[in-house]
């Protein structure tokens, strides 16, 4: 008998919650730069299943069990019978469902990840606001620091005559005093992204407990879901009925069989291709991904991307 010992691989995803970069901290000239608009990904769903390694055994299942609803509808009004072959479940259609379940997991894994590495975004960008504000101000007390000193020495260069050696006396001292200041601006970049990672590391700390929490919740779920439907089929498969003939018992089996894997065929496509384009979105950075619709905004199409990760 197929039992409930079929369960998921248990793992415990590992939030990846890159450091997050003080992109307005790393300039040499204070400026404002405008918000980023919102990153966005496309992806034609149908082009994607088509081209996925399972399609064409989806589309032969598919066809045989149509051929297989023909021939008891050539013999209709026959009941079903039971059989022996029929009490324990086939190995592929087990491999099957646990492979479906494996990839549920894998699939809201990466939605929880997408939704906890939002919400430290959030946070860090607010943070980032904060901390380029106090380094415009600090590079601005640098500029009325040194300019007068820079303005002086340049127009000495410039008005007083001098000869060569003087001269590269001269030039050489302003090029340090632009170094002096440089270097002080580089040195507070670098003290704020300390101040950024330190006021980040409690919300990652917490977020990494929250995902740990959720996949071991998840990891139950499943192995419930998992057993539900292991009794299930074994429930229909064994139900005894009117004692049709040897041939209808037979070719009712194969269609329950058959419509089975087809189910778990299409699921575990759909999720592929899901799981596929999530990792895909969180490493490029988009914020959503659209299936294939008309939008007036500029969107990367993921499609091809992601036929190549599915063929992998």
């Amino acid at each position: 008998m197929f039992t409930s010992q079929l369960t998921p691989v248990r793992f415990l995803a590992v939030l990846l919650l890159s450091t997050v970069l003080l992109a307005g901290c790393s300039r040499s000239t204070p400026e404002t730069k405008p918000p980023e608009a919102p990153q966005l990904g496309i992806i034609s769903v149908d082009k994607a299943v088509q081209s996925h390694p399972k399609y064409q055994e989806w589309q032969n299942n598919k066809q045989q069990a149509a051929t297989i609803k023909e021939q008891l509808a050539a013999t209709a009004g026959k009941g079903i019978a039971q059989s022996q072959a029929a009490i324990n479940l086939p190995g592929n259609m087990a491999a099957s469902i646990q492979s479906a379940v494996e990839q549920e997991f894998k699939v809201k894994i990466a939605a929880k990840q997408q939704e906890l590495q939002a919400r430290l975004l959030e946070q860090a960008g607010k943070k980032r606001q904060e901390l380029s504000a106090q380094l415009e101000a600090y590079a601005g007390e640098l500029n009325q620091q040194y300019q007068p000193q820079l303005f002086n020495l340049q127009l000495k260069l410039q008005t007083v005559r001098m000869d060569e050696q003087q001269a590269t006396a001269l030039k050489q001292e302003i090029d340090a005093v632009k170094a002096e200041q440089a270097a002080k601006l580089s040195a507070k970049e670098q003290e704020m992204a300390q101040q950024m990672e330190a006021a980040l590391a409690p919300e990652k700390a917490a977020m990494e407990q929250e995902l740990a929490a959720y996949a071991a919740q998840l990891n139950r779920e499943l192995d419930n879901k998992l057993s539900a439907q292991t009794a299930e089929l074994s429930a229909k498969l064994t139900q005894p009925a009117a004692a049709p003939s040897a041939a209808d018992s037979s070719l009712q089996q194969q269609l329950g069989m058959k419509q089975q894997e087809i189910k778990v065929l299409e699921e575990f496509i759909l999720n592929d291709i899901r799981d596929k384009t999530a990792k895909i979105a969180v490493e490029r950075g988009l914020e959503a991904v659209l299936t294939g619709q008309q939008v007036n905004v500029r969107a990367v199409d993921l499609t091809d991307v992601v036929i190549d990760a599915i063929k992998k």
